[in-house]
């Protein structure tokens, strides 16, 4: 089936997109909290709504292990005593982080986007520096989700960070169109 052209997202910086789809970003959390198991040693990366999963876990009584290269989300853990957070303190991405991140052996990692290459079956995003990390991360978790809206299935950004057949599931708001959702069946990509 055909794929409708894709469109480069407009540029929107963390901050601004704190807010930008909240609703849509509480669901995606709330599916991808249900898949954490006490005990877990979890990695979570610059994303919004890994902020709104990290406030899911923080307000749980989960005992787990966090690494992320965010701030922002190793602050809300840092309020929960039953959780250890750890930052990957020499940088929050690029070399040093990426040293740091291949140090551990992830349980499950939940990894932003700003998009997928439907064409070339891979996962986007912004810049080399962030997708390096990414990469790293996807190469030491066993589990790996992609969190993003469903919007973001009718965009890619310029560098691709993992294909298709290397994480284990999308997690979205809702599902995309039709053809998509085939195109993600027959590359073994589980849609939640």
């Amino acid at each position: 089936g055909a794929i409708l052209s894709q469109e480069y997202p407009l540029e929107r910086n963390v901050v601004d997109r704190r807010m930008y789809n909240l609703d849509k970003k509480k669901v995606i959390a709330a599916k991808a909290f249900k898949l954490i198991k006490n005990n877990e040693t979890i990695f979570l990366d610059v994303s919004t709504t890994n902020i709104e999963l990290a406030r899911l876990i923080a307000s749980s009584g989960m005992h787990v292990v966090v690494v992320s290269n965010m701030i922002d989300i190793l602050q809300i853990l840092a309020a929960n005593p039953s959780i250890t957070a750890i930052g990957t303190v020499d940088g929050f991405m690029g070399a040093a982080a990426i040293e740091v991140i291949k140090q551990y052996s992830f349980d499950r990692a939940f990894l932003g986007s700003c998009g997928v290459d439907m064409t070339d079956f891979a996962v986007t995003t912004s810049g080399v520096e962030d997708g390096l990390t990414k990469e790293a991360a996807v190469q030491s978790s066993r589990h790996k989700y992609v969190v993003m809206e469903r919007e973001k299935f009718y965009f890619n950004e310029s560098y691709k960070y993992t294909h298709f057949d290397d994480i284990s599931g999308i997690i979205t708001d809702e599902f995309p169109d039709d053809t998509i959702v085939n195109i993600l069946r027959n590359t073994g990509v589980k849609l939640l």
